[in-house]
């Protein structure tokens, strides 16, 4: 599969190869980090006073815009691939599963990235989409461990990790929906929609980092402060004030190519 996924945007970059000379279709790379550190499958992560493992780590971006020079905003559909549609893509990777890995966001069309000066997003998947039936969607919005249920949708990040002795986990969704069943999309926005907008310059490069580091900030990982979007956490409430767009974590943030 993970040969598959890396043939289909091969194939996707090469015909617009042949059609365009001079321009390719924009790729972006998210690379995982913690500060200054790239995370991998299996690479130990030296959080405080224990030593941390990734097990999963993915994320839903919808959305996607860019900022050209003329600061105007113009939004971009993606390529379609086994990671995305043309509005949502899946990002990240599953450590049991290295055939689940996919780190690029391929636009549909070419464009040269150093046009533009920005790129925004949402973290999330957009309520028309967060919770129709999984099974009946394309991929990668029929990814069954990156959803909860009908009534929620869909799991917009899921991140998890353990140490020697414990497990830790934030997965980050829409809460607060109401519908008759919990096997019934809402008719209406959820209370808590949790779908937090990205923006993200891009003065010198098309590689963007995602700082696990930002998001933790200063919270003591353990089963205790894990996060499934809960409200009445105060960790989860920590983690959503990380994320917001006014606070001065920065998750997102360009990556240079040194």
């Amino acid at each position: 599969m993970r040969i598959k996924r890396a043939v289909c945007a091969f194939m996707i970059i090469l015909c617009f190869g042949c059609s365009e000379k001079k321009t390719l279709p924009a790729v972006v790379n998210f690379v995982p980090v913690f500060e200054a550190q790239k995370l991998e499958c299996d690479k130990a992560i030296d959080i405080k006073i224990h030593t941390w493992f990734i097990r999963q780590f993915q994320f839903f971006v919808s959305d996607v815009e860019l900022k050209n020079r003329q600061g105007e905003w113009r939004k971009f559909s993606l390529a379609i691939t086994p990671d995305q549609t043309e509005e949502v893509a899946l990002l990240g990777s599953t450590c049991q599963n290295s055939e689940s890995e996919n780190w690029q966001l391929i636009f549909d069309e070419p464009m040269e990235l150093a046009s533009f000066q920005a790129i925004r997003f949402s973290l999330g998947v957009p309520f028309e989409q967060n919770h129709l039936n999984p099974l009946l969607q394309a991929s990668p919005l029929n990814v069954s461990s990156m959803f909860w249920i009908w009534q929620t949708g869909h799991k917009f990040v899921r991140i998890e990790m353990n140490d020697e002795s414990a497990d830790w986990l934030f997965h980050l969704g829409s809460t607060g929906c109401k519908s008759p069943s919990v096997m019934r999309a809402p008719n209406n926005t959820c209370l808590y929609p949790n779908l937090f907008q990205m923006e993200v310059t891009l003065a010198s490069s098309n590689n963007i980092a995602f700082d696990l580091a930002k998001l933790l900030g200063n919270v003591d990982l353990s089963m205790e402060t894990s996060c499934q979007s809960e409200q009445e956490s105060s960790a989860c409430q920590q983690f959503f004030s990380h994320l917001k767009p006014e606070g001065e974590q920065k998750i997102f943030r360009e990556l240079s190519d040194d």
